[in-house]
């Protein structure tokens, strides 16, 4: 009789064993969906969409050229700061050619000067001529200390067209709408020809890069899984399953999201699960349903 009892309780043993087993090897299968970053390109400046080069489900590059705004006013601009730089070293170099020639002329006088003095101590020449001569070295100096400065005020007069261009540079490259990240236009809120006021919406750019699916799992789901675990990834019509990895566990646990659609599992608080998606991601869509499935060695 007691080897009878022995003999079914290490039967009971290997039977609650071989189901342990089974589910531990049975993988967590939930529903999730597609989601990402969408980003809604701005305008800084108003005026005239003279070129509208987007589309609605078009893929554009990072740095590719959505919408330009007339900006001729400035470029007017631009090309008058261009004539007057181009006029300042002309005029630099009449300023620099006075300059010697007042230079030639400072030393003449000076030298004059000199001489006169000295021959107004013998009383060759009279006082009133050294005067003249002393006023005219005086004129000599007035001069050239304006042509210097007429120099100084075109260094500046250079730098600020330098700062000015580079200020309308700004100014023009502002009215330049290029995309922010690589993606596919969702939305596009404005035609060629439209005018446009300063923060309007442009076009809503879903970030291609930034894709990744949410699910939800019960706590008792969650509890044997780990960051950087990785996924398989189900698409309708697809037989060959896209790999991605845990990247984040939701902190609180939330009603079922709408997409679960089971009044039973409804009921239950569940937790939020984010996964990255690998390689390829042309075939994912902004909502699209997908099924998770994951492995995992405790229930």
């Amino acid at each position: 009789m007691r080897k009878r009892v022995i003999f079914i309780s290490g039967l009971i043993l290997v039977l609650v064993s071989a189901s342990c087993k089974g589910r531990e090897a049975e993988p967590i299968k939930a529903s999730g969906v597609v989601d990402g970053d969408v980003i809604t390109v701005k305008t800084l400046v108003g005026g005239s969409a003279d070129k509208v080069s987007i589309r609605e489900g078009a893929r554009v590059n990072k740095g590719d050229i959505l919408v330009e705004i007339n900006s001729e006013k400035l470029l007017a601009q631009m090309h008058g700061l261009d004539i007057r730089e181009k006029q300042l070293p002309v005029s630099r170099e009449k300023l620099e050619n006075r300059k010697d020639f007042l230079r030639s002329n400072l030393d003449y006088w000076e030298n004059q000067v000199q001489k006169f003095k000295r021959l107004s101590q013998k009383e060759s020449i009279s006082e009133d001529e050294v005067k003249k001569a002393e006023l005219k070295l005086e004129e000599v100096k007035t001069s050239l200390f304006e042509v210097n400065q007429s120099l100084s005020e075109l260094s500046i007069q250079y730098e600020s067209i330098r700062n000015q261009k580079e200020q309308l540079m700004l100014q023009i490259r502002d009215h330049i709408i290029d995309s922010p990240v690589a993606g596919v236009v969702l939305e596009r809120f404005i035609s060629q020809g439209e005018t446009v006021f300063p923060g309007s919406a442009v076009a809503d750019i879903l970030d291609q890069d930034s894709l990744f699916i949410e699910t939800f799992l019960e706590e008792e789901e969650i509890s044997g899984l780990l960051l950087g675990q990785e996924v398989s990834i189900l698409l309708d019509g697809e037989q060959i399953p896209f790999k991605g990895e845990i990247i984040n566990f939701g902190r609180e646990a939330e009603f079922s999201p709408k997409y679960i659609i089971s009044e039973k599992e409804r009921k239950s608080l569940l937790y939020k699960v984010k996964v990255s998606i690998k390689g390829p991601m042309e075939k994912f869509k902004l909502g699209m349903p997908v099924t998770i499935i994951i492995n995992r060695s405790t229930v």
